[in-house]
């Protein structure tokens, strides 16, 4: 409500000045430069929701190689992520620990509690330790998970895990979807979020031929 009050007034200032010594185009700018001031000023961003960590969950090695698929060994589709770690008021967190662990194409973890007879990929390990860079940035490549089965009506849609720590020692624990998946609709875990939306990432094909999704975490 504060952010809409600011800019009527920018808007009343700015009609005093052109009314004096500005034309219609220099009038026109002005607006544009005070709305989105204002709007920067008062930034806030989402926290993004929490999700259970699971049974699957396993510590790595942190490393340099942003890469679960082993170099394109694993199957499947080959896809990246990509995003920035923020606290509420959208300011980076800088050099942030971050566990990924997902299922591979098959839908299997590569985990010694998944029990299930889906097919195992020697080749995904499913597992890397990461960090953001100084900004806040992150990246990694994977394969599209695969849906699973964990009862024989409740499927799981495509999704991976994914934990961060921050340098003082806040943390999230959160999952990631795919935005349109059949599966999401029905999912007890996603749909116990109130935003749900933000846990749901649009995958578009990049210049390399690879489909890449932003996801941004707001701790």
């Amino acid at each position: 409500m504060s952010v809409v009050f600011r800019v009527w007034l920018y808007k009343r200032q700015a009609a005093l000045i052109i009314n004096i010594k500005i034309d219609r185009r220099t009038f026109i700018y002005l607006l544009g430069f005070f709305y989105s001031s204002s709007l920067k000023s008062e930034s806030v961003c989402n926290k993004t929701p929490k999700q259970p960590k699971g049974p699957f969950f396993k510590e790595s090695k942190t490393t340099s190689i942003n890469d679960l698929s082993n170099n394109g060994k694993a199957t499947g589709e080959l896809i990246k992520i990509e995003g920035k770690i923020l606290d509420k008021n959208c300011k980076p967190y800088s050099f942030c620990m971050i566990d990924i662990w997902q299922a591979n194409s098959y839908g299997k973890y590569n985990h010694e509690n998944d029990f299930s007879k889906n097919k195992i990929d020697e080749f995904f390990y499913g597992y890397k330790r990461i960090t953001s860079d100084k900004n806040g940035n992150y990246s990694f490549t994977t394969i599209f998970p695969g849906s699973y089965k964990i009862s024989k009506d409740i499927v799981r849609p495509p999704h991976i895990h994914l934990l961060i720590k921050t340098k003082n020692n806040k943390s999230l624990t959160t999952q990631l979807y795919f935005k349109n998946h059949p599966y999401n609709k029905n999912d007890f875990i996603l749909n116990t979020s109130k935003y749900k939306s933000l846990l749901e990432v649009s995958l578009t094909w990049s210049k390399k031929s690879l489909r890449t999704g932003i996801f941004n975490i707001v701790i």
